[in-house]
């Protein structure tokens, strides 16, 4: 029987319904956040369209096309997918268009799973445009795009999309309560700061990063009181680094926001009385230039390879120091 997160449940359900009903399109697209587990939602969606004989929703799990399926071997499944994190070029989706373009090697359908849509070049979108909208029997697309990425919109009108929401809270939290132990307090501020996403609250958790964090805005604040960078900048860790960014730029947020008597959404509520003493002790303009500061800190460190990327964070904590704490 197919395992799905809680939250992918009803979007499984509308399209293994509509496939029953005659109706169920040959090209699906699903934008989802990070976190959310759509690969999960495609693979189970996958599995019951190669199935031979579906028991109602749910694949048999007995038939030869099952037993390919979940060995991850059938020769009538391809995947089209960013190798070594460079875009799906025109040459990965010919080979793949010449495969589809034969007899199903088992004699079922065939299945194509793109990975990543707003990766296609160009030229790669347009070599799968034919396939979208001419597409053989038998022959189904499943593609999956991050929610923010912008998807072409020759391929996007081909596709029947669905945009997968963020879970509730309160559904949210009561996964994460069945999958760990951890303190009620803890849960809730690992979701905050996942913006909602389960997945990755659950990393969070696993991983220990609640106090990681805690740690690292403490020494963000001795940073602050002795206006030196060399208080924060060794406790910077190359493989956290984009979230302890993001860390600081929540904390700084929530301070505007208490200057500015805004008191709901805030990602630090359980730092509030750090939150309030910074923001009683800065001006709404001094924690915008901050917050700018940090962004850009970000997005150099993102996009300009080969750097240093000690001296743009040692550039910008010396920044926040002469513009903003001592401007």
């Amino acid at each position: 029987m197919i395992t799905l997160y809680p939250w992918l449940l009803p979007y499984y359900q509308q399209r293994i319904d509509a496939f029953q009903q005659g109706y169920g399109h040959h090209a699906l697209l699903f934008q989802a956040e990070q976190g959310l587990g759509v690969e999960q939602l495609l693979s189970a969606l996958g599995h019951w369209l190669m199935c031979q004989q579906p028991q109602h929703q749910q694949p048999c799990q007995q038939c030869h096309h099952c037993h390919l399926f979940q060995a991850h071997t059938h020769p009538d499944i391809y995947t089209l997918a960013p190798i070594e994190n460079k875009d799906i070029g025109v040459d990965q989706v010919r080979e793949v268009n010449e495969k589809i373009n034969q007899h199903a090697q088992q004699g079922g359908n065939k299945l194509i799973y793109v990975q990543g849509v707003s990766r296609l070049t160009e030229a790669a979108a347009n070599a799968m445009l034919k396939t979208l909208e001419e597409p053989r029997p038998n022959t189904y697309f499943l593609l999956s795009a991050e929610a923010s990425a912008p998807v072409m919109p020759t391929i996007y009108s081909r596709c029947q999309t669905q945009k997968l929401a963020i879970p509730s809270q309160e559904s949210a939290v009561t996964w994460l309560q069945q999958q760990t132990t951890q303190a009620i307090g803890d849960i809730q501020t690992a979701l905050r700061i996942s913006y909602g996403r389960p997945l990755h609250a659950l990393a969070l958790l696993e991983q220990g990063l609640l106090e990681k964090r805690r740690e690292f805005l403490r020494q963000f604040w001795l940073f602050y009181r002795k206006r030196s960078p060399l208080e924060l900048l060794p406790f910077f860790d190359k493989p956290l680094l984009f979230q302890q960014l993001d860390w600081l730029l929540a904390f700084l947020s929530d301070a505007l926001k208490a200057r500015l008597q805004i008191h709901t959404h805030w990602l630090c509520q359980d730092l509030a009385a750090g939150v309030q003493q910074l923001s009683q002790q800065q001006n709404a303009q001094a924690l915008l230039r901050a917050t700018e500061i940090i962004q850009k800190v970000r997005t150099d460190l993102s996009q300009i390879n080969a750097v240093n990327q000690e001296l743009i964070l040692l550039d910008g904590l010396t920044q926040l120091i002469t513009d903003v704490f001592e401007g």
